[in-house]
């Protein structure tokens, strides 16, 4: 005889992550980003990778730098993750002198999309002695702290 019964699980019992309604626009965010940059590879690569969506809890009081961002994305202590501000790559790959005018279009307006929705845009790398395929982040904050933005891997000979 069985003893189910057709309560729904408590919420330890749930083997997803819960997620808000703001991190659920995060998530809808951090995909349109994914939609705009479809079929481009990575500029940042000498490979051809391309770009997936991400998103990282972050409270909005933490101070964005390599330590808080390897915690935010779980990288690991071998790994050194340099941090910057993005503007100055956005820039380049949206020259269309250096990266031609269909691939510099959709790169400004990645970024311009980016701008309007995200603040403290950044790129990050996490890169390891020996390791030739380096994990990239292009991403900026929510208003509420979460990260979002677009992760690839980047091989660096």
């Amino acid at each position: 005889m069985s003893t189910q019964t057709s309560e729904a699980p408590l919420q330890s019992d749930l083997r997803v992550p819960v997620i808000d309604a703001a991190g659920a626009q995060a998530a809808r965010l951090a995909g349109a980003l994914q939609s705009l940059v479809k079929g481009l590879a990575n500029p940042w690569d000498e490979s051809t990778d391309y770009f997936h969506h991400f998103v990282a809890i972050m409270p909005q009081t933490a101070k964005l730098d390599a330590e808080s961002f390897r915690a935010a994305v779980g990288i690991g202590a071998r790994y050194e993750v340099d941090l910057s501000p993005a503007d100055e790559k956005l820039a380049r790959v949206g020259d269309p002198d250096i990266m031609g005018n269909d691939i510099a279009d959709a790169f400004r307006q990645l970024a311009n999309v980016m701008r309007a929705t995200l603040s403290d845009l950044s790129i990050a790398f996490a890169r390891g002695k020996g390791v030739t395929r380096v994990r990239v982040w292009l991403f900026g904050r929510t208003s509420d702290g979460t990260l979002v933005g677009l992760r690839s891997l980047s091989t660096e000979t």
